[in-house]
């Protein structure tokens, strides 16, 4: 290496010379780091991230493609466009699947005969509910279907099956309309629905 006395060059200019291109370098290493090209890999991998690497991706899980019938968040016609809900429409009762959806859904509360008779029946009438501890006295007794199925119509039923009532929660956030009125009608059916198997 050449002396900077041999070059006629200060020591300090030579110095200063060597820290400004140190500088330099560095600063054109880091500003090459930190740009992102379209490949979202940095040029200069100084800091190596493993959601960039070939190998991580290759173990990434495979992307599904949308439902075939589902609707774009954004259409080509702006949002003047609306879409036109289907009518909804009542499937055929049968009181097989309505048994089902009463016994999984209702008959908790309301016993598998409709009679009040669930298991949840004792929790709720107890004094030591949560009921009973926030609003002073245990609950009612849940309902009697058989007994109460003849004062209401069925859209009545449906409003309250659907909205809930007192600690019955709202079942529109559970069961699809058609599910509802399945319940509904095994409620008000004499032959094969609720109560019969007395």
């Amino acid at each position: 290496m050449i002396s900077p006395a041999r070059l006629n060059i200060p020591v300090s200019a030579h110095r200063r010379r060597t820290v400004l291109v140190g500088l330099v370098g560095l600063f054109a290493l880091v500003a090459a780091a930190c740009s992102v090209q379209e490949t979202n890999a940095y040029p200069v991998d100084l800091f190596t991230e493993m959601h960039y690497a070939q190998s991580q991706r290759a173990q990434e899980p495979p992307r599904l493609l949308p439902p075939a019938q589902s609707v774009a968040h954004e259409s080509v016609g702006g949002p003047t466009v609306s879409y036109a809900v289907p009518e909804f429409k009542r499937r055929t009762y049968d009181p097989v699947i309505a048994g089902e959806l009463y016994t999984v859904n209702c008959s908790v509360c309301h016993g598998l005969f409709g009679d009040g008779s669930g298991p949840a029946a004792a929790h709720l009438t107890s004094n030591e509910s949560y009921w009973a501890t926030t609003n002073g006295s245990p609950y009612a007794s849940p309902a009697n279907l058989l007994a109460t199925r003849g004062t209401r119509t069925p859209d009545i039923w449906f409003t309250t099956v659907n909205n809930g009532i007192n600690v019955m929660p709202a079942f529109t956030k559970l069961l699809g309309e058609e599910d509802i009125w399945d319940i509904i009608a095994y409620l008000f059916d004499e032959q094969t629905g609720l109560g019969i198997a007395q």
